[in-house]
């Protein structure tokens, strides 16, 4: 029971929650919940349920892939304000160029038909690389993004895609 104390002392538990070693019952048919809302056997309701944090479940939020302001003409992009700002998430694929990011666009993740990586020997000595894009998308069928560190990014990619077309079909 020591052990108990200090656990609840270190780690506090939520009202209304139960300890891992008591057992929830249905008050009105005693079979037991196991965390349930409601009673499997009869249907009451868990009146010791609470609902599960969402901030816990990382699948339902974007993660970051790669979120990076490029620079196609070097120098010149800055001079002709014409940089593109890219931003991958699990979920899309967001896109901003043209003068002050004026053009944006965005393409889900799951419309990506193929991802391909290309690099030559000088650019891997240097650790850059481009990774091209294939869409089912009418604005952006090919994409190309060039940047240094390249290789890492499209491996993230590809692993992320490869999840989410596991039940998409894209035409």
């Amino acid at each position: 029971q020591l052990y108990i104390v200090i656990v609840r002392s270190i780690y506090p538990i939520k009202q209304n929650r139960t300890m891992s070693s008591e057992v929830a019952k249905c008050t009105e048919c005693e079979n037991l919940l196991e965390g349930r809302r409601f009673c499997t056997n009869c249907g009451k309701e868990n009146v010791d349920w609470v609902k599960p944090d969402l901030a816990d479940e990382t699948d339902l939020h974007q993660r970051t892939i790669f979120q990076r302001t490029l620079y196609p003409y070097c120098l010149l992009s800055v001079l002709a304000c014409s940089p593109n700002k890219i931003h991958i998430t699990n979920k899309r694929i967001d896109t901003s160029t043209g003068c002050c990011y004026g053009n944006e666009d965005t393409l889900d993740l799951r419309r990506v038909k193929d991802i391909g990586f290309r690099r030559s020997c000088f650019q891997m000595c240097i650790n850059r690389g481009t990774i091209i894009i294939y869409a089912a998308d009418s604005t952006h069928s090919e994409m190309k993004i060039a940047c240094f560190g390249a290789k890492r990014v499209f491996n993230e990619l590809r692993t992320t895609w490869n999840q989410t077309k596991l039940g998409t079909v894209v035409e």
